[in-house]
Order: structure tokens, then sequence, then C-alpha cells
């Protein structure tokens, strides 16, 4: 049991340097093709990686003599939750993808404001009626501050921080719905048709507004193909089997580590970057803080342990 935590514990880390490294790839992309455009191209990649994912599990599966086909009541909850969240992850992918792409500063700082959705769930949850434990509402008030040092650096917010906090907001959203109907569906399959909902939204928006050129599609390739296939197929996968077998608070944590990779990321692959302030620094340092504690039951820790 001890060695299927820690290989869970282990997957969970590994998806976290993965989404990591994403943030600069899609930094990368940015500075060949417009945001629409490269979200289109990735999320395609994205989305038949995670049917080639499918396929093979279920290939797997049948050969085992352990497929189960889906009934009718499956397949429309499972449409309907790959439609729903679909839209909300294509609002809050292309809010990033704006952000990263008008942002001078390190893919890092897109990371750490990104990573606000985890302390603002709760709220969202507080509205339908769902109350967290009571420090993760100061931890949300901690963040905030954090949130104020690293973009209020002048007397406005950026252009870009304001795309990236709306995206956080909207992530949010996402971990909500996709926390409604992932315990009705098959978590990849869920993922799969979610990022086809996000592919064929975003590819109109892209033809209509941008009108993608297959040439800069080209220079951005490396980066569609991290972003879509490794970041997004193998980071979904990675993160689903660590779960299964990781406690969901250490899950949290780890995975939750994605923005400190980023930032490792950003200094590695893009030095040409301004470099962060040290306000910007500490900033970073209390909303990371802020992340972590929320993912601490107190209650529990405070509870003596039996013989």
């Amino acid at each position: 049991m001890k060695q299927k935590q820690h290989l869970g514990s282990l997957l969970c880390l590994a998806a976290a340097v993965v989404w990591g490294f994403g943030f600069v790839a899609q930094d990368m992309g940015a500075s060949h093709i417009g945001p629409l455009t490269f979200q289109a191209a990735r999320t395609l990649v994205a989305a038949l990686s995670l049917a080639l994912v499918w396929l093979v599990r279920d290939l797997y599966r049948y050969k085992k003599g352990t497929y189960v086909k889906m009934s009718a009541e499956e397949r429309k909850k499972l449409l309907l939750g790959g439609i729903v969240c679909g839209v909300i992850l294509c609002a809050a992918t292309n809010f990033q993808q704006l952000g990263i792409s008008t942002n001078e500063t390190s893919p890092g700082k897109d990371a750490f404001i990104t990573a606000l959705y985890i302390v603002l769930v709760p709220l969202i949850t507080l509205v339908l009626g769902k109350r967290a434990k009571w420090h993760v509402y100061l931890c949300v008030l901690a963040a905030l501050f954090g949130l104020w040092l690293l973009c209020m650096s002048g007397s406005t917010l950026s252009l870009g921080d304001t795309f990236v906090i709306i995206c956080s907001l909207i992530f949010a959203f996402h971990i909500v719905a996709v926390d409604h109907f992932s315990p009705h569906v098959d978590g990849v399959r869920l993922s799969c048709i979610q990022f086809l909902v996000v592919t064929l939204i975003t590819n109109a928006l892209a033809f209509a507004i941008e009108e993608p050129q297959w040439a800069g599609i080209s220079m951005a390739s490396g980066a569609i193909l991290y972003s879509g296939a490794v970041s997004a197929a193998v980071g979904y996968t990675l993160q689903i089997i660590g779960q299964k077998f990781a406690p969901p608070t250490v899950a949290s944590l780890l995975m939750s580590l994605e923005s400190v990779f980023a930032v490792i990321a950003s200094a590695i692959l893009l030095p040409q970057l301004t470099p962060l302030t040290a306000r910007e620094w500490i900033g970073m340092g209390v909303i990371f803080a802020a992340i972590i504690l929320s993912q601490i039951d107190f209650d529990t820790l405070k509870k003596p342990k039996t013989e």
C-alpha cells in the first residue's frame, strides 16, 4: 500500500513538472502565432492524443475481458459533461494564452496567477452552499494580498495580468464543473471530449479573427506538440493515475508545484526575459504559501493518534 502511495505521489509530481514546462511552451509559441491560433492547434493535438489513450486503454480492457460498454445514460452524461466542461475550459485557456502572449515577463508569474484557482474554488463552492475549513478563507485573503504584490507594481493592472486573473477565476469554475461530472463518467473520455469542444470553438474563432498561417504554425510546432500532447495528454494521464494512489491532500500539494517548476523552466529556457522584481518574488511566495496552507487539514492534525 505504501509503495502505491509513493508511486502515486511521484506521478503527481511528474505531472507538475510537465505542466510547469508547459507554460514556457505556451510563451514560446506566442512569439510565432496568435493566441487563438496557438490554442486551436494545441487543443487539437491534446484531443487527438487523449483519443489515442482512450482507444488503447479500451483495446487493452477488451483483450483482458474487462471492457464494459457504456449505457445510453452514461453516454448522455459524458456528452453533457464534455460540452459544459469544454465551454468553460475554452474560455479559461484562451484568456490564459491571451495573458501569456501579452505579458513580457516570466511565464512563471503567469503560472502563479493561474494557480489562484486553488484558493478561489472554496469561494465558489461557498456560494453553492458548501463550506470549506475556516483557515481556507484566510488563505484566500493571503493569496489576494500576494496577487496585489505580484501584479500591482504600478498604479494599475497590466492587460496581460488582467487576462490571466480572469483565466484563474474561470479555471475555478472549471474545477467545480469537473467535480460535478467526474464521479459519473470516465475521466479520460471526459477530458478528450472537453478538449474536442475547445478545439471546435477556438478553431472557429481563430479563422474568424486571426487568419492562421501555416508558416507560423510550423515555426511554433514544437511548442504546440509539447503543450498539446505532453502537457495536456501525458500530464492529465499522470494526474489520473497518481490521484488513484496518492492521498488527495498530498496530490493537491504536489500538483500545485507546477507554478514553481514554471519559474524554474523560465529561468532555464527563457533567460532573455525581464527578471522579476523583489516585490514580485515576495508576491509569488505569499501566493504559494497560501496555496499550500489551504490544502492542509488542520483539524485532522489536531486529533490525537490512536494506538
